[in-house]
């Protein structure tokens, strides 16, 4: 039939038949080119009001100024973020769902047995956006004023002390056990349910130490009811300028902060991933914007490209390590 009445009408049909046939991908290239072109929305695995949800609160006008749209902020908590990863993995990779990832995702492996999605796999990295300084606190009533003194005190009597954590599984945990690994120390391990209730335990002396996000800890610090001795991080929090890293305490090559980034289903188009890493960047380079954040307790930490992949592999391994640590077995 198409080629009835001679070659040349069949060729116009033919032609005819193949703009036809362009006209979506054209259409879809140009939407491409423009996107976005409505709010992205923005998938957050943590409660409202949470330290990782604030962090993304503060940034998320200044990112979708950047964006030249709004971000509306999806928050999808439970089981250490997997259901926000999942809606966002059923999500249409069109770009207009993104996903708040971070240190849950290097952690879940090591606690779930069966995960219905693979991060490595499944997501593209756009960008790291901040980064959480994690703290060793004791309770004033603690007997040591330095690293190595709490560690001499712990290690006086083994098995005898309390170690807090925000639950087993949690980065507090695992921030904990590496701890314990690296300087030979044996406590006893007391998982709560939350960051909040472990505080508690170290204000009513129910616990002696923990390593826990600054943000939740700051507060008591500032009032004096909690001693800083050191931060996790490869560098000093500006918050606590006057506390050492755990490195420089003496537990040499510790590094246990958190992060979160922002990241895309596999599936998003390569220029989605370009332009939102780009305004990332942009709205992390605002003086401002890292103020706001560090008043939040969290530090502007943009890593794009392959920056970012070497991270995200060596936060795997470390996490990896500190999964054996603490003996941390898939449920």
């Amino acid at each position: 039939m198409l080629y009835r009445g001679g070659y040349g009408v069949g060729a116009a049909a033919l032609a005819a038949l193949v703009a036809l046939t362009s006209l979506p991908s054209l259409a879809a290239e140009r939407a491409l080119e423009q996107w976005p072109v409505k709010p992205v929305r923005v998938l957050v695995g943590q409660e409202a009001g949470s330290a990782l949800d604030n962090a993304v609160r503060t940034l998320a006008p200044a990112l979708g100024e950047a964006l030249g749209q709004p971000l509306v902020l999806d928050n999808r908590p439970g089981l250490g973020g997997m259901i926000a990863m999942q809606v966002a993995l059923n999500a249409t990779p069109d770009g207009y769902t993104l996903v708040n990832a971070g240190t849950p995702q290097m952690i879940a492996p090591h606690t779930f047995r069966r995960m219905s999605y693979d991060f490595q796999r499944d997501f593209l990295p756009i960008a790291r956006l901040t980064v959480t300084q994690n703290v060793l606190v004791v309770p004033a009533s603690v007997p040591a004023g330095d690293v190595r003194a709490l560690v001499d005190w712990l290690r006086s009597r083994p098995g005898h002390w309390n170690m807090a954590s925000a639950g087993i599984g949690s980065a507090s945990h695992l921030a904990g056990m590496l701890f314990n690994t690296m300087t030979a120390v044996q406590a006893v391990h007391v998982p709560y349910k939350g960051g909040a209730a472990a505080i508690g335990a170290l204000l009513s002396g129910d616990a002696q130490y923990m390593i826990t996000p600054l943000a939740a800890a700051i507060g008591q610090v500032r009032g004096g009811k909690l001693r800083a001795l050191a931060v996790a991080g490869e560098a000093r929090a500006p918050q606590l300028p006057d506390v050492p890293t755990l490195h420089e305490a003496g537990v040499k090559g510790y590094r246990g902060s958190g992060w979160n980034g922002l990241f895309a289903p596999r599936g998003v188009p390569s220029a989605v991933v370009t332009r939102a890493a780009a305004a990332s960047v942009a709205a992390l380079s605002r003086p401002a914007v890292r103020e706001q954040l560090q008043q939040a307790g969290v530090e502007a930490g943009p890593l794009v490209g392959a920056e970012l992949e070497t991270f995200m592999r060596e936060e795997r391994a470390r996490f990896a390590a500190a999964a054996r640590a603490a003996d941390l077995r898939p449920e």
